[in-house]
C-alpha cells in the first residue's frame, strides 16, 4: 500500500518570514487556509471519481496535490475535479464580499481560473481545448498564453511593490508561475502520450481526419486527443486508405516521427505481422 506524503517547500517558510517582516501574517494565513480548502476539494472530488492522490506539497502559493489517474476518467469528471474548487472560492467570496475573507476567496478563484500553467484554468483549457483541437495543439496554446501572462505579472508585480507599500505577493506569484510552467507543459505532454498507450481499455468517441499521403506525422499527432479515438483517411494518388490511431502509434514507436502518412501505408512489416 502506497503511503500518503506531506512535503514542505523551503520557500514556504521563507515566505512566512517575509510576511512576518512586512506585517501581513494574519492576511497570509487567512488566504492560505482557503487555498488549502481549495486543494482539499480537488482531492475529494478526484477520489470520488476514482483518481488517486499520492500526497500534498506546501508551497508559497498554496497546497499542491499530487493527483494520479486523471487521464483515466472522463472529460466531464476531469473538468469537475479541476473547475469546482475555484468556483467554490468565487461563490464563497461573493457571500462574504464585505470582508477580507470574501475578497481573498474571489481573488483565489479568479486567479486560479487564468489559463496559465500551473493554474487550474490552464488544465481546463488543455482538457476542453484538447477535445476540440487536439491535446498537443491545446498544450502549445496554453504555453503561449502562459508566457504572455508571466510577462504581465512581472510588470504588475513591480508596480504593486511601488504602489502598495512593498507588497510582494504578485511578484512572488509571477516567479512561481515562471518556474512551474515549464514542468506542467512537459507533464501535459507526458499524460497525453500515456493516455494514447491506454486507449484500448475503454470505449471512445471516434473521429476521422482526412489527409493527403504526404502529410507529415507530426501534424497528425498534434490533432490527436485524450478523449477520442482517431482514424485517418489517407488519400494517396487514386487510392484512399485508413490508418488507425493504434497503427500510427505502432509505426512511430518503430520508425520515429519524421515521416509522412504514405510511409505508414507502405510499411510492409505492418501487413506481415
Amino acid at each position: 500500500m502506497n503511503s500518503f506524503y506531506i512535503k514542505f517547500r523551503p520557500s514556504f517558510f521563507i515566505l512566512i518570514l517575509l510576511m512576518i517582516a512586512l506585517n501581513y501574517l494574519e492576511q497570509f494565513f487567512i488566504a492560505y487556509f482557503f487555498m488549502a480548502v481549495h486543494e482539499m476539494l480537488h482531492i475529494a472530488i478526484a477520489k470520488e471519481y476514482g483518481a488517486g492522490v499520492k500526497g500534498v506539497t506546501f508551497m508559497p502559493t498554496g497546497l499542491r496535490a499530487d493527483i494520479q489517474g486523471l487521464e483515466n476518467i472522463s472529460l466531464l469528471k476531469r473538468t469537475a475535479v479541476i473547475g469546482a474548487p475555484p468556483l467554490f472560492n468565487i461563490i464563497f467570496g461573493i457571500l462574504f464580499i464585505n470582508s477580507f475573507t470574501g475578497i481573498a476567496n474571489i481573488f483565489i478563484g479568479i486567479f486560479n481560473l487564468l489559463p496559465v500553467y500551473p493554474l487550474d484554468g490552464s488544465r481546463l483549457l488543455l482538457y476542453i481545448g484538447g477535445y476540440i483541437w487536439g491535446t498537443l495543439r491545446a498544450n502549445r496554446l496554453v504555453v503561449n498564453i502562459s508566457l504572455v501572462f508571466c510577462i504581465s505579472f512581472i510588470f504588475m508585480g513591480f508596480l504593486q511593490m511601488v504602489l502598495l507599500d512593498y507588497n510582494p505577493s504578485l511578484l512572488l506569484a509571477a516567479v512561481y508561475i515562471i518556474r512551474e510552467s515549464r514542468k506542467y507543459e512537459q507533464a501535459a505532454a507526458y499524460y497525453f502520450y500515456k493516455t494514447l498507450m491506454k486507449k484500448g481499455r475503454n470505449i471512445y468517441v471516434c473521429r476521422t481526419i482526412a489527409a493527403h499521403g504526404l502529410t507529415d506525422i507530426k501534424s497528425i499527432i498534434n490533432r490527436l486527443g485524450m478523449d477520442y479515438y482517431t482514424v485517418i483517411a489517407v488519400r494517396s494518388g487514386d487510392i484512399t486508405a485508413e490508418i488507425t490511431e493504434d497503427r500510427l502509434r505502432s509505426f512511430v514507436e518503430k520508425k520515429g516521427i519524421n515521416h509522412n502518412l504514405v510511409d505508414i501505408l507502405s510499411d510492409l512489416s505492418y501487413y506481415n505481422r
